[in-house]
């Protein structure tokens, strides 16, 4: 997955987290949101380190933004040489552990203050629940998805999506 942003990515002691959230969970409408409802997983990074974690619970009370933590590092996640992409690889036996997911990967991305206040997400912003992109490796090798740009600080303010499935 490849995230793009309008400005270079913060990463100081005051920068704001940036989450690439995903759901296994079935149902076509229960993505991932800003929030952190449907979260069944998700890609942190936080002040140059990226880390991965499951959520153990998954429907977090609405407008509470919070997550599983302690989420473990995760080595496979870099800043793109123009800090303004995130560049994750994530084996899908990560996901579901037999490696055979039923169903699409349903995925939004957030970024948030240093509180975890939301800044922005896919869709139309971090108070759209249905922004989340719907990915099936079954069907799908590539899918690109552009997003409004403007409704958030530019390092914040995600531009677009990438997800390419890879076979090694």
């Amino acid at each position: 997955m490849e995230v793009r942003f309008a400005g270079p990515v913060q990463d100081g002691p005051e920068a704001g987290n940036y989450y690439i959230a995903l759901s296994t969970a079935p149902g076509l409408l229960s993505g991932p949101t800003p929030t952190g409802e449907n979260w069944t997983h998700y890609v942190l990074y936080q002040r140059g380190r990226f880390f991965f974690a499951r959520v153990r619970t998954v429907d977090l009370p609405r407008s509470l933004f919070r997550t599983t933590l302690p989420p473990e590092p995760y080595p496979r996640g870099r800043v793109g040489p123009d800090r303004r992409t995130l560049v994750v690889d994530l084996p899908l036996i990560l996901l579901e552990p037999s490696g055979r997911l039923v169903g699409p990967i349903k995925l939004n991305v957030v970024t948030t203050d240093r509180w975890n206040r939301p800044l922005d997400a896919l869709g139309r912003g971090p108070d759209d629940p249905l922004g989340f992109v719907s990915f099936d490796p079954d069907r799908e090798l590539f899918r690109r998805v552009e997003a409004p740009s403007g409704n958030a600080p530019p390092g914040y303010d995600i531009v677009g999506v990438t997800i390419s499935l890879h076979v090694p």
